[in-house]
């Protein structure tokens, strides 16, 4: 190839439109990649694949049909975790390398996600209030000094404090969130659940660990219920008071998603009535919350400023995290995720 003479390492496609301006602004930092990426919505397909070396795609799908035009191909890279986009048993056929550079938006909520799950299985807000406050006066009780065998254990007796081990979490909306999400809490020993309105293929809910169930058998089911889906107009209030009813009275639900995929005035009266046992919400109907919300002033609620995004994320840096990838595969370097055999059971 004339851009090997010229000593890249060989043309890469960026195959989502959405990612176009990113890669635009990219294309300088790395000079040994040949960066083509399509200019409308139309040029994706129209684009000649057959001297491309490797291909990146976040949801761009690469099917068969690409596979067979683009003869020289060497790496497909999925940006994320979940790689229903990808013809994987295609790619694999072919002895193509198949990797994947997990996307740090994702990463972020899933670990406020997993961080609201663990607070609210410790009732860490009501614990640090009781001991910041020195409840224990209420109880009658003395400090006295401790040693290895002698300590106050459990002194203010928290009855909402739990293990989350062979708990079942529940993640509605099974997308790169979901994914990271599942990844987090099967290693914390929880059993993953998961409803979306197409089900993963048997690979993938391998790959996460996680089984499919219907929203109303989810409900019933799980021990925590996380929101993950996008808000649409179908998914606009997609937890109301009937679906909230299905929940155990002892589960709790995390929303990290939008405050509209729930009825709030619902959400408030379950939990003030204490149909369920709590909720850790960074998402709402109004933002900021209003000082005056019902929220507030409940027990059994954590609550955080939409937080989820962490330190912040753009196409830009995940792109970019992405092609230092794509880089090092092409220059010979093993994959650091590599999906290029089939998970199995």
């Amino acid at each position: 190839m004339d851009s090997d003479a010229q000593g890249k390492l060989g043309r890469v496609l960026i195959a989502d439109l959405e990612l176009a301006e990113a890669a635009r602004h990219l294309a300088g930092e790395f000079a040994a990649l040949e960066l083509v990426y399509p200019q409308e919505p139309a040029a994706v397909p129209a684009l000649p694949v057959e001297d491309y070396l490797g291909v990146v795609t976040q949801a761009a799908v690469i099917d068969q049909g690409f596979f067979d035009a683009a003869r020289n191909l060497r790496v497909v890279l999925k940006l994320g975790r979940n790689y229903a986009n990808i013809d994987v048993a295609a790619a694999r056929q072919r002895g193509l390398i198949l990797a994947c550079s997990p996307r740090k938006g994702p990463n972020c909520v899933a670990e406020l996600a997993t961080t609201l799950i663990l607070a609210l299985s410790k009732d860490l807000l009501i614990s640090h209030r009781s001991v910041a406050d020195g409840a224990y006066r209420l109880r009658g009780l003395q400090p006295e000094p401790t040693a290895q065998w002698k300590m106050a254990f459990h002194w203010m007796g928290n009855e909402r404090v739990n293990e989350i081990n062979r708990k079942v979490l529940g993640i509605v909306g099974m997308g790169e969130i979901g994914c990271e999400l599942a990844r987090r809490a099967s290693v914390l020993g929880m059993r993953v659940v998961y409803y979306k309105r197409s089900p993963l293929s048997p690979e993938l809910e391998r790959q996460f660990s996680a089984e499919y169930r219907p929203l109303e058998a989810l409900l019933a089911e799980s021990d925590y219920v996380c929101l993950a889906v996008p808000h649409t107009p179908e998914t606009e209030r997609m937890l109301g008071a009937e679906q909230l009813a299905q929940m155990r009275p002892t589960a709790y639900l995390v929303n990290i998603c939008r405050g509209g995929v729930v009825d709030e005035a619902a959400l408030v009266e379950v939990l003030q009535r204490r149909k369920i046992a709590g909720a850790g919400l960074d998402v709402f109907t109004l933002e900021p919350l209003q000082a005056e919300s019902p929220l507030c002033s409940l027990d059994n609620v954590i609550l955080t400023p939409h937080i989820g995004g962490g330190t912040g994320s753009n196409h830009e840096l995940e792109l970019r995290e992405g092609l230092q990838e794509m880089q090092s595969i092409l220059s010979g370097r093993h994959p650091q995720v590599d999906l290029s055999q089939p998970v199995l059971l």
